[in-house]
């Protein structure tokens, strides 16, 4: 039986842990830092967000499609996906679980290639990296859908978000 990969994750730092059985240990893969995100907005961008020359008689201003602190968590959502899909590709896990900041998961699901969605089983929008040991799994196991179609890979599910308050809390 091929491991389930559970990422851990909000913009700024993630963890990848290895599950061998649904209710088994857990054992820490990798994890990565993203001091970026951490930046103030100003520090981010390259030049000054919404100014743009306009002839000789002044500026224009205008509000940018994508802030630049959601250009730094897409792009680490996207080195995510890489080693996710990396891991599905090369047979070394069998399924996916991703826990991540609503703002982080989004981006997250987005991009994940095809192959490696498919294997998500479930995921939930919550932050859970300022937890560890026994109070992270325990938080984890409190999030994990109950329902046997739920745990089959192919077969993704959201916990919704207000579920959140009565089962962590």
């Amino acid at each position: 039986m091929k491991p389930t990969w559970i990422v851990i994750a909000d913009g700024s730092r993630a963890r990848l842990f290895e599950q061998m059985q649904p209710t088994g240990p857990w054992r820490e893969l990798r994890a990565w830092v993203n001091p970026a995100s951490r930046l103030r907005t100003e520090s981010l961008a390259f030049d000054q967000l919404g100014r743009a020359a306009k002839g000789q008689s002044g500026a224009t201003s205008f509000v940018p499609r994508t802030t630049p602190r959601q250009r730094e968590h897409r792009r680490f959502a996207h080195e995510l996906s890489r080693h996710l899909d990396l891991g599905v590709r090369s047979g070394q896990c069998d399924s996916l679980v991703l826990i991540a900041s609503n703002a982080l998961l989004g981006e997250l699901r987005q991009a994940l290639p095809a192959q490696a969605a498919k294997r998500v089983r479930w995921s939930a929008p919550v932050d859970l990296t300022s937890f560890s040991g026994r109070e992270l799994q325990a938080r984890f196991e409190a999030l994990r859908p109950q329902a046997p179609a739920l745990l089959e890979p192919g077969s993704e599910s959201e916990v919704p978000a207000s579920a959140f308050a009565a089962r962590i809390s």
